[in-house]
């Protein structure tokens, strides 16, 4: 027996190829894909959603489509350390890779902030910060291409809305899987499949290292929220844009702004629950297809994985929030180990997934095709008019981002429940908080109250609203 199949067989206990081995403390296989809104009709919906997911008319300006934050090019992220964002803004964290972003289950985002793919579109369209586009808008513009027309209608048998348009891109994300990797073979009965280096460093990766303990699961991830101390990216704190971008966010999550003026680094999960055990927590990100999406963490100040590992060898930097979690204290790798992890931690990256941008339609007069659905196309409320969300921030004043779970439901009429009276400057976000105790639930709120709600980022005081 070589030495790299006796190493090998030395960790088959880990992955469950033996007989040790849970699943919620090792790596497992990717599952099938979780069940999606009109699985027959699934494949043309992703051959419209690429499209779409490339066409920068989806944006205010018509400058940034979905692939220019998430570009093939740079594992499906933007390759910066902090994203770009929308023109004349500058994004506050760094864009995760969306490549098998359809089986995450505990929400999107660094902070858990959107529950879904088919949430997190209309989020980013809303977002002044992502694509800054009106919903109404963005309908308008896709009606005014016949080619997109056509498909809509054949589909869904009526012009582009939001909630298709949604629909369309979540479907080709959920296309973008990698489950080819040398590790997966691994998984797979391949013992071989690992090099010597890749053997060992699984070896590390489950005992001395430690990492399993948050890195586990088939995304490895156990997609809770730690606060590992990760270093601040000062271009944070000095640059006036991704300043007004910061703390906009912030105030669309309600954070007072005595708390984030004093920060000095990303409060993390805490702006969403307002807890201050989630200080500087962030969700543990997936590591699979990591080798095409550096530079990494949230705010990508660690440029390679040799920095990673060094970074957790060393147990972390000061816990400024003094929320530290106590899995993250000094390793005492030696150099071979940190080189032996490295080669694991590529190991779980497999092919890389290379996208042509697609030839997008052009705008056309398609009136006929439109009026024989006018029945179909919804006048202009607080649904399409205002931005039907904010990517990545809770808002409670700014829009609607953060839902409580499910599908998307526009169209939600009958809720039973009792009444409140809106007060004085009082917000969706806030009448949540106050209500059921979590800032989460405004969007419920509105979906029931929709028809006396023309604003949502601005309540009537003294509307009567049901609180479902």
């Amino acid at each position: 027996m070589t030495k790299i199949v006796q190493v090998a067989a030395l960790t088959a206990a880990f992955i469950g190829l033996g007989t040790i081995g849970h699943s919620e403390d090792r790596i497992t296989k990717l599952p099938p894909l979780p069940e999606f809104e009109s699985a027959g009709q699934e494949p043309a919906m992703a051959s419209l959603g690429k499209m779409l997911y490339f066409d920068a008319r989806l944006s205010g300006d018509g400058s940034t489509s979905c692939a220019e934050c998430h570009s093939p090019e740079f594992g499906f992220g933007d390759g910066a350390e902090l994203s770009r964002g929308y023109p004349s803004s500058k994004h506050w964290r760094n864009s995760q890779t969306i490549v098998n972003s359809a089986f995450i289950q505990n929400g999107l985002h660094w902070d858990a902030s959107v529950p879904s793919l088919l949430h997190q579109v209309p989020g980013a369209m809303g977002t002044p910060f992502a694509h800054n586009i009106n919903a109404a808008l963005a309908e308008e513009r896709l009606r005014q291409v016949p080619e997109y027309v056509e498909m809509f209608q054949d589909i869904w048998d009526k012009p582009p809305e939001l909630e298709t348009i949604a629909l369309a891109i979540a479907a080709y994300e959920r296309t973008l899987i990698s489950a080819d990797s040398p590790f997966d073979r691994f998984l797979s009965g391949d013992i071989a499949a690992l090099s010597q280096p890749a053997a060992r460093g699984l070896q590390i990766f489950a005992g001395k290292g430690n990492c399993v303990d948050c890195h586990n699961g088939s995304l490895a991830t156990d997609e809770e929220f730690h606060n590992t101390t990760v270093p601040r990216n000062p271009e944070l704190f000095t640059d006036p844009e991704r300043q007004i971008t910061y703390r906009t966010a912030m105030r669309g999550f309600n954070v007072p702004a005595e708390m984030y003026m004093s920060f000095e680094r990303d409060p993390g999960r805490y702006a969403v629950t307002l807890d201050e055990k989630d200080l500087g927590a962030f969700r543990t990100p997936p590591l699979r297809y990591l080798k095409y999406t550096a530079p990494y963490m949230h705010n990508g100040i660690l440029y390679t994985l040799e920095e990673v590992v060094e970074f957790y060898d060393n147990g972390g930097t000061e816990d400024v929030f003094g929320t530290k979690s106590p899995l993250i204290k000094p390793l005492g790798l030696t150099d071979t180990e940190k080189a032996d992890l490295v080669a694991f931690l590529e190991s779980m990256s497999g092919t890389e997934i290379t996208v042509e941008a697609p030839d997008l339609p052009v705008y056309g007069l398609p009136s006929t095709a439109l009026a024989t659905n006018t029945d179909e196309i919804a006048p202009i409320t607080s649904t399409t008019a205002n931005a039907v969300g904010q990517s990545g921030i809770s808002s409670s004043s700014i829009g609607l981002a953060i839902v409580s779970g499910g599908d998307l439901q526009l169209n939600q009429t009958e809720v039973a429940g009792r009444y409140i009276v809106v007060g004085e400057g009082e917000t969706l976000g806030q009448i949540a908080r106050r209500e059921y105790g979590e800032v989460l639930k405004y969007l419920e709120i509105y979906q029931a109250n929709k028809d006396v709600i023309p604003d949502p980022n601005r309540l009537t005081p003294g509307t009567r609203l049901l609180i479902p």
